[in-house]
């Protein structure tokens, strides 16, 4: 409290000294415009002049209130509606947990409708309990009611009666049965993923899909896997298609697409056919839906040619609102932080960096950090922290295989160490390679498509 009086005394001592100063010398202003005539002093005048500023600033300020709020009311009625998705979902995994299948199969639609999630609702259908199947009794039925219950013919009045033997009651039914709905394995099993792994290798596409259709009717292969299957198919297909129609590479990648969102293969190749045909807005429509599903940074590398002409604030724009679409992922993070790096704000970019270490540590966010940190007085120990940081990280995320390990420049249908079928994954490999691999991300041209998708380290300025 006295270091805020002492302060505040220290700032008010030149207001005090100015406003003696001109009481004393008050001199005199004479101001003529279009007839008018005013005579003031200095004071006065500096007053005035305040109190215009004052009004001027307020108007600014009120002008830019009215202009932030319809923005301000979008964003809260985004809020509001994820709160109400949450809502409903939590409430469909309770309906889930109880048994409830009806509401919560209701719950989960509402739920994926409110939060812009549309395979929310099949995953939920997915976790519903399915119903039990009664199957036929093999106990014989119970009498019915009029054969025990039914009234004995009365005997002549002269004739004495003997009284009936009791009633035996039948034993109670066996209850019935119930079927349980069959387990679908995690993974597939050995005999249908080396058949699917065969047909991708001989480029038969029909077949392909006529084992994932078989394996899904025989309950051997999950929903999730059969989608992931198909769109490997069709992307697979993609890649390999040949130039006699531009057009057919793009229906399919779209389609592989359509089967499987997550499947970013298929998102990067229809990135990089819409940037070579020069279709930004197709472009970044289609980076903005498969970063909300398959959020990874070899996708702002392939759109990198239609952002050069932009600055360092209008990318760091671009990439800030790309992380609000995925705040788990670093990817968004790192790239908003080097753009910010370019444009020479460091808070900024050292709270999208911090943001991206905490959920992964990565070589690009420690060097940037040691970048920044070099540029603050007396931040080289730091700095050295971070580059040694970098020395230590994982490797950079590559074309990995899931059943051997093997990493490649580019996805393909099978691996070309193990033989598997839809397994490269983009991802970080194990160990560092010997020797890191980059290339310049470019498009293959329409008379030469290429067999496969193409990755690159180059980093994205």
């Amino acid at each position: 409290m006295l270091l805020r009086l002492i302060v505040l005394l220290i700032f008010m001592s030149p207001v005090v000294l100015a406003t003696l100063w001109f009481s004393d010398n008050a001199g005199t202003v004479q101001v003529e415009w279009l007839g008018w005539h005013v005579d003031t002093n200095v004071p006065m005048l500096l007053g005035i002049l305040l109190v215009v500023f004052m009004v001027f600033s307020g108007l600014a300020r009120l002008s830019a209130l009215v202009a932030d709020l319809p923005a301000k009311l979008g964003k809260s009625r985004q809020v509001r509606g994820r709160e109400k998705g949450m809502l409903a979902l939590l409430a469909a995994l309770d309906a889930a947990e109880s048994g409830d299948v009806g509401d919560g199969r209701r719950l989960g639609a509402e739920a994926a409708r409110l939060l812009d999630s549309p395979e929310l609702a099949a995953r939920l259908d997915r976790l519903m309990p399915r119903q039990a199947v009664p199957s036929v009794a093999t106990s014989r039925p119970a009498p019915t009611k009029g054969r025990l219950f039914a009234k004995k013919p009365l005997a002549p009045p002269a004739v004495e009666r003997k009284p009936p033997p009791p009633v035996k009651a039948s034993p109670p039914p066996a209850p019935a049965a119930v079927v349980e709905a069959p387990v679908v394995p995690a993974v597939p099993n050995a005999e249908d993923a080396a058949a699917f792994a065969a047909k991708l290798r001989d480029g038969e596409w029909e077949a392909a899909q006529a084992c994932i259709e078989a394996a899904v009717s025989a309950g051997r292969l999950s929903p999730f896997l059969a989608a992931r299957w198909r769109a490997v198919v069709l992307e697979g297909q993609a890649c390999r298609e040949s130039s006699d129609d531009p057009a057919r590479p793009l229906l399919l990648a779209r389609e592989a697409m359509a089967a499987d969102p997550s499947f970013l293969p298929a998102a990067l190749h229809v990135v990089r056919l819409e940037v070579s045909n020069e279709r930004r807005a197709e472009a970044e429509a289609v980076l903005a839906a498969a970063w909300r599903n398959a959020p990874a940074r070899i996708l702002l590398e392939a759109c990198a040619p239609l952002w050069r002409d932009e600055d360092a604030n209008g990318r760091l724009k671009r990439f800030e609102a790309l992380a609000e679409l995925a705040p788990h992922d670093p990817d968004g993070h790192l790239a908003a932080g080097e753009a910010a790096v370019s444009a020479a704000k460091w808070g900024v970019a050292r709270r999208h960096l911090m943001a991206a270490l905490k959920i992964a540590p990565d070589a690009l966010g420690c060097r940037l950090m040691a970048e920044i940190e070099d540029k603050e007085p007396g931040g080289s120990e730091r700095a050295e922290i971070w580059r040694r940081r970098e020395r230590e990280a994982p490797p950079a995320p590559a074309w990995v295989c899931d059943s051997c390990g093997a990493t490649s420049e580019a996805w393909t249908p099978c691996c070309s160490a193990c033989a598997a079928g839809a397994t490269i994954q983009w991802t970080r490999p194990a160990h560092k390679p010997d020797s890191p691999h980059v290339s310049e991300i470019a498009q293959p041209p329409a008379e030469a498509p290429s067999d496969a998708v193409e990755s690159s380290a180059e980093p994205v300025s």
